[in-house]
This record gives structure tokens, sequence and C-alpha cells, in this order.
């Protein structure tokens, strides 16, 4: 693409993330079937009472890269290359991980608690909170005046808009997940999205 003139730009975390949903899909194909919520469950779905009674927290990442379906996988790994990319070489590959990694979980936890608190019984799986975490950390990317980002603040929160109002009319969508990992990821966008005009202002006035 024109826009990775070098190495550098090359989203190396974003392809990373995109082939490791795409190679759990397959092997979870392979082995028996993603549409099967019992089968998902086993793998690594998330599960409220095994969280939080059993203490089975690795599920808070594991059920960031399962997805129910191949239209599920499809439309979260178009929306990671495509708003993933653009955080990545906003605020570097290390922090856009992080960003990327903390959102989901958050948001994942928030939904066990969310769906306990309500008495929702539930599996749940997908990248779509850490996916609203990223669209999150560009806007408060954008807020920070990151020089790096060349994406406009309404078009984010249209984008934004749009996906948990697509969420709500669904009454399968995880809306918790959405909601939370948008915030998480907004806040994160603030603290970890400084620009260059914020690093050499920084180094000016020598931390002071």
């Amino acid at each position: 693409m024109e826009e990775w003139k070098n190495r550098q730009d090359i989203p190396f975390v974003t392809i990373v993330l995109a082939a490791a949903n795409v190679v759990f899909f397959l092997l979870l194909e392979i082995t028996g079937s993603t549409d099967d919520g019992l089968f998902m469950l086993q793998h690594g779905a998330l599960y409220g009472p095994l969280v939080l009674e059993d203490g089975e927290y690795y599920r808070l990442f594991t059920a960031m890269f399962m997805h129910f379906g191949a239209s599920h996988l499809m439309n979260n790994l178009l929306m990671l290359m495509v708003m993933g990319s653009r955080l990545e070489q906003a605020v570097g590959r290390i922090r856009y991980l992080i960003c990327y990694l903390v959102s989901g979980a958050a948001a994942n936890l928030f939904t066990v608690w969310f769906y306990e608190w309500r008495g929702i019984d539930a599996i749940s799986a997908g990248a779509s909170g850490a996916l609203l975490g990223v669209c999150g950390a560009l806007f408060g990317c954008v807020l920070r005046k990151n020089r790096r980002l060349d994406v406009d603040g309404r078009q984010m929160l249209i984008l934004m808009a749009f996906t948990l109002y697509s969420g709500f009319v669904s009454s399968q969508t995880n809306n918790a997940a959405h909601i939370s990992g948008a915030f998480f990821g907004f806040l994160l966008g603030l603290i970890l999205g400084k620009g260059d005009n914020d690093a050499r202002s920084a180094t000016f006035q020598n931390y002071s």
C-alpha cells in the first residue's frame, strides 16, 4: 500500500493480531463448530460464573480471539485492519498492543460484571470490545492532536455511533463490551496517544 512507505510504516502488530484471530478460528472450525456455544465455552469463550466462581480469568483474553461464525470474524477483521493500522501508526506498536489487549480484557471484565448484575446467562466471544477500544483510543488521540494521525474527530464519532447503533438493533450483540471497550480505549488514547508536539514540549520543559 502507498501509505506504507517503509518497513516502519507496516502495521506489524495489526497483521499479527489478524492472523491470530484467523488461525484460532480455523483451529476451532477444524476441531468442532464455532456456531456451537457449548463447544466455544469449552475452548475459552467468556462465561461469567466460570470467571468469577472458578477463577478462569484467562477467558478475558482468549474470548477476544474467538468468533461465532465466519461473518462475525470477517466483520471484525475488516475493522481491525482499517482502524488498527491507523492507531498503530499513531502511537507505536507497543502502546497499540497494550491498548488493544487492555481494552478487550477490560470490556470482557465489565461484561462479566454487567451480566451477573442483570442476571443474564450468556456465553460471549469476539474482538469487538478490543476493536471499540481501538476506535475510542483513536478519538482520544485526535483530542491529543497526535500529528501522526490523519483522522477527523467527527468521522470517528460517526463510526463509533454507527457501530454502537448496529449493536443495539441486534439482540445477540454484546453491547456491554462495545460501550465499555470504547470508554476504556478512549481513556487509554488520552494516556498513550501523546503526539510528536507533546513529546518535544516535554523534552524542552525537562519534565518539570
